[in-house]
């Protein structure tokens, strides 16, 4: 956060530069054929999500966006309006034959309402205005109809970024870890889809243009197997096209997972780049984040995996498309054990010690993220078979975005290397392409592609939510983040070993926020019995289950949880809360943190714990939900909660100290 937040800041105190990015951005996706390689969405749905996070206005990204869009319409009308069809033979449009036909039959269909529509058609959006221009459409029908829907197509993108910026600045206010992990797996799936999309637009066509060009050398030459290969590598064959992309990966993948396998074996087990992607996860780390990559993770399990795989199998062989089901079955069986070999043969250790047994014990490669690549890419393929460019290439963005998503979950929580989630997510891509070169020369006949895609997403989510829901307290457990503690004698802490921890709780980056009032030595359940006593009440454990009232913007402060602030990316073990003295509309709320020090008195210790007091208010955001506001506790407060510590019985008063102008008690539950 300490690197992105100084461009946030710069773009909120020069919004100008942002709407100038926003523009071009805009005017070059509707461009001709330019748009094709223009990352439009992910860029304005970014711009959105600054919206949301209130770091630029929305008026003035909406007029950006919609000014830009229409411009290069604008543009592109023009071009097709002056070179007429010569435009066809002009570079690039000469490299797309097959994209400008497809553009004029889309016209010849939709007539005028091609421009509004082909807005939100990938492929044939990035040339629709050059082919009406030069189809000769009457110039003010087409600035009414680009106006209109430029305008229309830039809600259409920045409004979804807002709602998910209101949605990371309500992370940011649970958590600034949280909002930085989410932001990180944002970018990485956004990544993600936006290649597929660029694979399936740009790769296609110079293919096509080298494939013609090697099928009319090869028909050139004499002999009847070239004729053969000159047929079978002609961009009029449609299974063309395919076939060499899944060699070609097939090729490439082999060759990089190679790599990946031998620098695994050599004895340099770990790269600097594993340890220092493992270093980022870990300072990352946060509650709240634990528990949405522990589901996702949960979600890659075997049991999940294996009911998706048998799924899709079910619905081929009850179809009768049985060599596909052959086919489908032997990469994944494979895959397995692949996975199982190399695991065995490398024996890689993980980054945390995890109750594995068996293979499952090694690291290299992962598991989760090669069964993942592995089934995903097989239905990926299957369903995308009888599909057009752009079909396809959302059918593979979605199955790519869980995929990632999983493999993310595995390094985030410890359990893989980075290298070993590569390694795993390049031979799923091996295993996808080798099926696809066997599904596009014998495809399969009657399988319902939509059908069985929509029936392997349900099988999914089910699965997985029921697994989640029978463990996810196992899960959390096995995944959680391993407690180090180091015990020290009583004497010890209270003389010395008490400045060892720190004055104020911290945040993200290290930023301090409240002090801490008090060190405590004990069972925390003690210490919530005294308080009780006092008239403060014990509030549950946050999870995001308790969260929910936050969603309401009209919910009072009685019925809103404490905010889950975090030290060190640790949830409170014990937080208590009563009413702040002078009304209902604050809250007074007190925090306990354990710590890495236990204080050691003969055989027996007792945990440290850091004790904090804050008040809370009601806020609201954007009117779309309602969560505490924290504030720092009055002098008054501070005080009246160490009249209430010091009458306790069950509790003695070792020592007090000043740290930085404040008062820090060291206090200790009594046998």
């Amino acid at each position: 956060m300490d690197y992105i937040q100084p461009y946030l800041d710069y773009f909120t105190a020069n919004p100008e530069w942002a709407l100038v990015i926003i523009f071009l951005i805009s005017m070059g996706e509707a461009l001709l054929i330019i748009g094709l390689f223009v990352p439009s969405t992910a860029v304005l749905v970014g711009a959105g999500v600054l919206v949301g996070t209130g770091h630029l206005g929305f008026w003035p990204v909406i007029i950006a966006t919609a000014v830009g869009c229409i411009l290069g319409d604008q543009i592109s009308y023009w071009a097709g309006k002056l070179f007429g069809e010569r435009l066809k033979t002009m570079w690039p449009l000469h490299l797309y034959p097959q994209l400008v036909a497809k553009g004029e039959d889309f016209v010849r269909l939709h007539g005028g309402k091609s421009i509004a529509i082909g807005r939100f058609v990938p492929g044939v959006k990035s040339v629709v205005p050059g082919i009406v221009g030069m189809f000769g459409m009457n110039q003010l029908f087409f600035i009414f109809v680009n106006v209109t829907s430029g305008i229309f197509w830039s809600f259409a993108h920045v409004v979804p970024g807002v709602l998910i910026g209101q949605g990371l600045a309500f992370a940011g206010e649970l958590s600034g870890r949280l909002l930085v992990v989410l932001l990180v797996l944002l970018v990485i799936l956004a990544v993600a889809g936006y290649v597929i999309r660029l694979a399936a637009a740009g790769v296609s066509p110079f293919l096509n243009h080298l494939l013609a060009r090697v099928s009319g050398w090869a028909k050139a030459r004499p002999g009847r197997s070239w004729q053969r290969f000159a047929r079978a590598v002609s961009p009029d064959n449609p299974r063309s096209v395919l076939i060499v992309l899944f060699a070609a990966m097939v090729f490439t993948g082999l060759i990089a997972l190679l790599n990946l396998g031998l620098r695994a074996a050599s004895g340099n087990a770990v790269s600097n780049m594993d340890v220092s992607i493992s270093s980022l996860m870990r300072e990352s780390r946060n509650a709240p984040a634990d528990e949405i990559m522990t589901i996702i993770t949960m979600m890659g399990d075997t049991v999940v995996m294996t009911a998706l795989a048998l799924a899709i199998l079910g619905w081929l062989v009850w179809h009768k498309a049985y060599r596909a089901a052959w086919a489908a079955g032997i990469a994944i069986v494979a895959a397995k054990l692949f996975e199982i070999a190399v695991k065995y043969g490398i024996q890689r250790a993980r980054p945390m010690e995890l109750p594995y047994s068996g293979a499952s014990a090694f690291s290299f490669p992962s598991g989760h993220a090669t069964m993942a690549a592995v089934i995903f890419g097989i239905l990926a393929v299957l369903v995308s078979h009888s599909m057009g460019r752009w079909g396809r290439a959302m059918v593979y963005a979605i199955c790519a975005v869980l995929v990632v998503a999983i493999a993310y979950s595995r390094v985030y929580l410890g359990a893989h290397w980075f290298s070993d989630v590569l390694a795993g997510l390049l031979f799923g891509v091996v295993m996808m392409a080798a099926f696809g070169v066997a599904i596009e020369a014998i495809p399969p006949r009657r399988i319902k592609p939509l059908g069985l895609f929509a029936m392997a997403l349900l099988v999914f989510l089910v699965a997985g939510s029921v697994h989640v829901a029978t463990g996810f307290g196992r899960a959390s457990e096995v995944y959680a983040m391993p407690e180090r503690q180091i015990l020290v004698p009583v004497s010890q802490w209270v003389n010395k070993d008490w400045e060892l921890l720190p004055p104020r709780r911290i945040d993200f980056a290290g930023r301090p926020e409240e002090n801490f009032i008090a060190q405590f030595a004990g069972n925390p359940d003690q210490l919530a019995t005294q308080l009780e006593a006092g008239g403060w009440t014990v509030s549950p454990v946050w999870t995001w289950k308790k969260s929910l009232p936050y969603l309401n913007p009209n919910a009072s402060l009685q019925e809103l949880p404490p905010r889950p602030a975090l030290h060190e990316g640790l949830k409170a073990r014990l937080t208590l809360i009563r009413e702040a003295p002078g009304g209902a509309d604050a809250r007074e709320v007190i925090r306990v943190y354990k710590t890495g020090l236990a204080a050691a008195e003969g055989t027996t210790y007792k945990p440290i714990y850091l004790v904090s007091l804050t008040r809370e208010v009601r806020s609201r955001g954007f009117e779309l939900y309602a969560i505490p506001s924290q504030r720092p506790a009055s002098e008054a407060d501070v005080e009246a909660l160490r009249d209430v510590l010091a009458r306790a019985q069950g509790i003695s008063m070792l020592s007090q100290h000043d740290r930085g102008g404040t008062r820090q008690d060291l206090i200790t539950a009594l046998p």
